[in-house]
């Protein structure tokens, strides 16, 4: 532990790289950070070996012609249920305790009343584009003073929910977005040469990516085993507002919209950052950023490759 603050300066800013500029190469990072490139290239394999840098992941945006569901459900057996739903493609699911205990997103409605074991829906509908935070600071104490600076009452509604046109994809672009959206960086020849797909195939495809999806790293300075991570879905007429101060937490945060409900996964690392971050929370409902909330704790995810 005592080595990974050592180096976190250095990690925090090669991320930060990450974040901005998904493709950069580890040369345009040295020149960028002046970070020997060296030092870059094994950085770089650190923060994935030690889970503190995930992907850049792809997140694709709601369209006319394409939508993600996001399902809020319980369960009599929730790791039952959770287990049954590992193969199924393009569906991430999350294992929690609390306000519900399985947490599935998908690309069409599922009708879950049939399912054995199944209670309860808390919440489902079309999800927003995921959007994670961009870590700016690494000190919880610091990270708190930034949030409570900016927490005025809102007063302009906003929500995070944006529609594109549509997405136009080929059978081998939807191949290249399974193959790629946990980590857009990974090594790309041997998978187009397994899938048949040219490199100017691919190359078009990426330059074009923007348009569809958000595309983002996740950064966890001491590694996602060393985190406790809370889902809370709230609801708000301040959606935006609400993500950007909770966003300013020193590790990343994720947010995206279900109707008037945002969908926030936030982690800490021990006691005191939960109960300060609940009091912070109370507080933000005082002031009105939302109205009431639900809350699970994470047990196992999909998403983010947290499994």
């Amino acid at each position: 532990m005592r080595l990974i603050k050592e180096k976190l300066p250095k990690y925090h800013k090669i991320y930060e790289q990450l974040y901005e500029y998904p493709l950069i190469s580890s040369l345009r990072i040295r020149k960028n950070t002046g970070i020997a490139y060296s030092t870059v290239c094994r950085y770089i394999q650190e923060m994935y070996e030690l889970s503190i840098l995930k992907g850049p992941l792809i997140f694709l945006k709601p369209a006319r012609n394409y939508h993600e569901y996001a399902h809020f459900l319980t369960f009599e057996n929730p790791l039952l249920a959770y287990r049954g739903f590992r193969d199924l493609p393009r569906l991430s699911r999350s294992l929690a305790s609390g306000g519900w205990n399985l947490l599935l997103i998908s690309d069409g409605l599922i009708n879950f009343s049939i399912l054995k074991g199944f209670k309860h829906c808390l919440l489902k509908g079309v999800k927003g584009v995921t959007h994670l935070s961009k870590v700016t600071s690494l000190d919880w104490d610091e990270s708190m003073e930034k949030m409570c600076s900016i927490m005025h009452p809102p007063k302009k509604k906003s929500s995070l929910y944006r529609e594109i046109p549509g997405i136009s994809w080929e059978p081998k672009e939807w191949t290249m977005y399974d193959r790629l959206r946990r980590n857009v960086r990974t090594r790309k020849l041997y998978i187009l040469k397994q899938c048949q797909i040219r490199y100017m195939h691919y190359r078009s495809w990426i330059l074009r990516l923007p348009q569809f999806s958000n595309i983002q790293a996740a950064f966890y300075p001491y590694g996602t085993e060393n985190y406790l991570f809370l889902d809370f879905l709230f609801k708000s007429k301040y959606q935006k507002q609400l993500a950007d101060i909770l966003g300013l937490l020193p590790s990343t945060s994720m947010f995206f919209s279900v109707g008037n409900y945002l969908f926030a996964r936030l982690s800490v690392r021990d006691i005191f950052e939960r109960r300060s971050l609940f009091s912070f929370i109370f507080e933000l409902q005082e002031k009105g950023f939302f109205s009431h909330f639900y809350q699970a704790s994470v047990i196992s995810t999909s998403e983010l490759g947290l499994e």
